[in-house]
Order: C-alpha cells, then sequence, then structure tokens
C-alpha cells in the first residue's frame, strides 16, 4: 500500500496501473506506508506497465515485513559498487552499469598513451566496476531473487527466473547499450514448441550480431549449465532449456573454466537439487554459431538461492523446510576471504544478520570474523566452528501465528 497524492493506493490492483501513469507523467512521488514518517519512492516505467519502487540507498528504512526492505548494504558487496558501478536515478527510473568486461570484442586494441614519466600531483581512488559474476548477483538482487517467503515454496521454476531476470534489466544500460539488447536467458523449452524458440534464439543472435559497430559485439548469456565435452578446438558447452545449440569455446577458456570452477561442479554434485548458474559473455561466428569469450557463474538451491559452501546451503536448507523469510546476500565484487552475511532474517523482532564462518577456519580467524561482525553494529547470529548449526533466533509473533 502507497500513498499518492494523499491518497492510498494498492499497486496489486489492475486498476492502480491509470494513477501510477498519471503520477509518472506529472513527476508525482508516492510514499510508503510501511512506517511513520512514510519513506519516500519512485515510479519507473518498464514496458507498457508503471512499477513504484524505493528510492536508491533506503531500503533499511522500510519496515522488515515491507517488499521495499532491504538489509544495509554493507552487510553484502553492494555497497562497494553502489553509486560507482550502479549509479541509479529515481527521475527517470534508468540504471547505468559500469561494467569491467567488453561487450565489444576487437582485433586490434589501440595502444594506451605513452606515460608521462612525471610525479603524480593526487590521489585518487580506483573507480570501481562490476565483473562479469558481480552482474549475475546484481540481477538475483534486481530481480528478488534473493527474497524469500514461505509462499514461493515449489513455485520458483526456469520460467519464473527467466522473468524475474528480463524484468531486473529493463531500464538497465551498459557501455551505451540497452541490457535487455544484448541480454540472452533461454525460456522454458518444450518439445511442441522447439521450432518457435528455435526461431526466437535465431532472431535473438542475429540482433546481437548487428549491434557491432567497427568490432565484434557480444551477447551475454545467462542459463543453467549442464555439461561440456571435447570437440575439434576446445569444448562445447550445453546449457539447460538449450537442447539443440552448442556454445563453443576454445581449449584455453576450457582449461580456465575448469580450473575456477572445478570446487563449484563438485559441490553441485554434493548438494541435492542444485545448478550452476553460469553468466558468460559471447559472440556469433560468420557460420551462425555462438563462440564464448568469458564465463562466470554461481551456485544456488533448488529454490534458486545463491550458496557458497555446503554449511551455507544447509543452513539454506532449513530456512526454507522451517518457512522462515529472509534475503539472501550476495558477494558482487569481494574477494572470497571478505566477510559478508549470507542471509537477513526478516521474520524476527528486529532483522538479524546471519553469517557462517568459512570451512576449517582456525579459532583466532573465527574470533577475528565476529570481531568484525560486531563492529558493524548490526544484530546478528553466527555459525562458528560449531558442527551442529546453533539454534535460530526465533521469529516474532505475528509470523509464528502465519506457520
Amino acid at each position: 500500500m502507497i500513498k499518492l497524492s494523499g491518497h492510498h493506493v494498492d499497486t496489486a490492483m489492475p486498476e492502480a496501473q491509470a494513477a501510477l501513469e498519471a503520477a509518472y507523467r506529472a513527476r508525482t512521488r508516492p510514499e510508503c506506508t510501511c512506517v511513520n514518517p512514510s519513506q519516500p519512492m519512485y515510479i519507473a516505467k518498464i514496458g507498457d506497465k508503471y512499477f513504484v519502487k524505493r528510492m536508491p540507498g533506503t531500503g533499511d528504512a522500510h519496515a522488515p515485513d515491507c517488499q521495499s526492505f532491504e538489509a544495509p548494504e554493507h552487510l553484502s558487496g553492494l555497497a562497494e559498487l553502489n553509486g560507482t558501478a550502479i549509479q541509479e536515478s529515481a527521475d527517470d527510473g534508468t540504471t547505468l552499469l559500469k561494467l569491467d568486461f567488453a561487450l565489444t570484442k576487437r582485433g586490434k586494441q589501440a595502444a594506451p598513451p605513452p606515460a608521462s614519466g612525471g610525479k603524480a600531483t593526487e590521489a585518487v581512488s580506483n573507480p570501481k566496476k562490476m565483473g562479469l559474476s558481480a552482474l549475475l548477483h546484481f540481477l538475483w538482487h534486481e530481480g528478488e531473487l534473493t527474497k524469500w517467503v514461505p509462499a514461493m515454496e515449489d513455485k520458483r521454476k526456469w520460467g519464473v527466473v527467466r522473468s524475474a531476470l528480463r524484468r531486473a534489466a529493463s531500464s538497465k544500460t551498459a557501455k551505451g547499450l540497452s541490457l535487455p539488447d544484448v541480454l540472452f536467458i533461454p525460456e522454458p523449452f518444450r518439445v511442441d514448441r522447439s521450432d518457435a524458440l528455435q526461431e526466437a534464439r535465431k532472431r535473438k543472435f542475429d540482433q546481437i550480431a548487428r549491434m557491432g559497430g567497427t568490432g565484434t559485439s557480444l551477447g551475454i548469456l545467462i542459463a543453467e549449465y549442464k555439461s561440456h565435452s571435447p570437440s575439434a578446438f576446445g569444448s562445447k558447452f550445453s546449457f539447460k532449456h538449450l537442447p539443440d545449440c552448442y556454445f563453443f569455446a576454445d581449449a584455453d577458456l576450457t582449461k580456465r573454466f575448469d580450473r575456477i570452477f572445478e570446487d563449484d561442479l563438485v559441490l553441485a554434485e554434493m548438494t541435492d537439487d542444485s545448478h550452476f548458474i553460469v553468466i558468460a559473455t559471447f559472440s556469433i561466428a560468420r557460420a551462425g554459431y555462438p563462440t564464448l569469450q568469458t564465463i562466470g557463474g554461481m551456485l544456488v538451491t533448488k529454490e534458486f538461492l545463491p550458496f557458497e559452501t555446503m554449511k551455507e546451503a544447509e543452513l539454506l536448507k532449513t530456512l526454507v523446510r522451517d518457512g522462515r523469510r529472509f534475503i539472501k546476500q550476495l558477494r558482487y565484487n569481494l574477494k572470497p576471504q571478505a566477510t559478508v552475511a549470507s542471509v537477513v532474517l526478516s521474520d524476527t523482532d528486529k532483522p538479524v544478520a546471519a553469517f557462517i564462518s568459512p570451512p576449517g577456519a582456525a579459532p583466532d580467524e573465527v574470533s577475528a570474523i565476529i570481531s568484525l561482525i560486531d563492529e558493524a553494529g548490526y544484530p546478528y547470529w553466527v555459525w562458528a566452528d560449531e558442527v551442529r548449526m546453533p539454534a535460530l533466533p526465533p521469529r516474532k509473533a505475528a509470523f509464528e501465528a502465519r506457520k
């Protein structure tokens, strides 16, 4: 429920679209009434529909049971990128993303300018840019695939995930391109629609191939990894929902994929019903087949909730089984050694950040992690070096009654 020009509006109702459109054109700012004083919001147009969004950086100012609530950014890797690699405009509802990977492949790169040899005259921080896997984390977050409530159980299938990611990509630009134009996410495969799906894929690949200016344009693939096997010049990758389309990789990229993601693929085999989600840049060869250029990825549970370790998978499984409400926190660009929250519980008296110590962490490492968490000044729960998971913070009474 929001307040718009002094009137309460239920944005879930179809008739709310007319009011939102009028407010959008008049640049009237709605307010969320989940807390007092109410929180300012803005209206974004995605396709032919209007959506109410929270103002940048205000997620933790909303009530924990509000749809607009978000955990403080410093509990994840989002704080490092917001405002730099992620530049959101509440005026027009667009978001500019700064990426550290190319969307155009050139045969010969321009030489860097010669060094001046002079002494630096100022100290500046390195501009933050978003890596490939960080972009996947961002789209997961923007698509609200990091949020979990009991009503979602058994309802998160690939079609739902795909729709959420496409919605998340709307109104996003990077390197002068519209993100939806370069993004390819396969539709759920159906035998009775195989011809139509193949035609749609060919049109998308042709669109991507024609976007290049002086170089070869690249698309961005998001799909569930299935397997890869040797081919004449490297390997061919297969992805779920793409049974009739291989993506090819040269020998060097294949070796790097095997080395970097070896542990993730083993962990996927050891974790029931998990998926390995790949994000990759790819070009279209003259013969029409896709060729992978760079690859990132992350593990997700059967509910498509990201995880990094077996302990974290167990925590997520327990939370889902017990009907808890929570928001998954993501690493983005941060190194594996950096401490980030696993989830933030939103069904407790006050939101609680849940942390998990790394596997095999020594007692002094665990103590250092807990000290760092304590300095964050946020209610927390820690699964440290115990073999068994400690008791989770209890739900508040209002949510206990909804079980």
